[in-house]
């Protein structure tokens, strides 16, 4: 929960600024699925009526998922409390299902692959991420790591700092990770791609980007003891499109090597994930190093990923 640090006046309407970097995101992510619209076989009608049906119904999804999984909100849990979009509580994840939920409807109405909308979406989803997260320092729930320990990032431009400490600004790595993933996927589609791989690799590279971000990431926002709720959706996010890859590629060489391979790095990974974990939130190991280990880790499906779905295409 969170609200508004800073708004003006238009009128007799209060504009809050975390409220106008949400409402930049979705333009661009409008704008950004318009310009990729010919690519993906789409027209401009029907990236319209996507953007009439996914910008609300995301915003939904994302309210109800904050809600269920937040276990802070569940103290104050009511009908009335749900439905107060005002007082701030969104779910990134629930987000991105509201849009692809939109998809399937807006597929099934205009009777075309819904996989094309997601593909043609995936670029303007990360730039609506960026926003999201630089509107950020206006709200109370501002993205910042656990403090800082090394004074070669408290001097840095990343720190940020109050009375008491100074900390990495979480919410910056993440809007300059999504840019970097959205300027990816635009190289990557300047090929021919098979409907839904776009998305499929933005789901690949921004899942283990995020489920890293959510750990750096310190505060109470859909958060279990030292787990956060949003980074086990991500790591469940990312190993779709990892078993979807290893699966096309065993059957382009007819072996099942690659799925057993894609399962060995997810049961690995995890079981890891959840030590670094514990180390990073009740050790006094280098968090530094601990961080650093837990980039290597998650390297390790990404890279995994995209060399089964290059085999693939092979």
């Amino acid at each position: 929960m969170y609200e508004d640090s800073l708004s003006l006046a238009l009128g007799a309407v209060p504009v809050f600024a975390y409220g106008g970097m949400i409402a930049l995101g979705l333009a661009l992510l409008l704008l950004a699925m318009f310009s990729l619209r010919k690519k993906h076989g789409l027209t401009g009608d029907n990236v319209l009526v996507y953007g009439v049906i996914a910008l609300p119904l995301s915003l939904v999804c994302a309210r109800i998922l904050f809600c269920l999984l937040d276990f802070n909100f569940h103290s104050v849990f009511s009908l009335r409390a749900v439905v107060s979009f005002w007082g701030g509580g969104f779910s990134m994840v629930g987000a991105l299902i509201g849009l692809a939920l939109a998809a399937l409807i807006v597929g099934k109405v205009q009777k075309i692959c819904p996989l094309r909308l997601l593909d043609a979406a995936s670029v303007g989803i990360l730039l609506f991420m960026a926003c999201a997260r630089l509107g950020e320092p206006f709200t109370e729930l501002l993205g910042r790591s656990r403090p800082l320990v090394s004074e070669a990032f408290q001097n840095s431009f990343l720190a940020m700092g109050d009375e008491y400490d100074a900390y990495l600004r979480t919410y910056a790595i993440e809007a300059v990770a999504a840019l970097l993933i959205a300027l990816r996927l635009v190289f990557f589609q300047k090929k021919q791609r098979k409907a839904g791989d776009v998305f499929l690799m933005f789901l690949l590279l921004m899942g283990c980007a995020e489920t890293l971000l959510y750990s750096l990431r310190f505060d109470a926002h859909m958060r279990y003891s030292f787990i956060s709720m949003q980074q086990l959706l991500f790591a469940a996010a990312f190993a779709v499109p990892l078993f979807i890859f290893a699966l096309r590629c065993g059957k382009r060489a007819n072996k099942k090597a690659p799925f057993f391979t894609a399962l060995g790095i997810m049961v690995v990974a995890s079981g890891l994930a959840v030590w670094l974990e514990f180390l990073i939130d009740r050790s006094g190991v280098s968090r530094i190093l601990l961080y650093a280990l837990y980039l290597i880790l998650l390297s390790v499906p990404a890279v995994a990923g995209c060399i089964f779905y290059k085999r693939s295409q092979a």
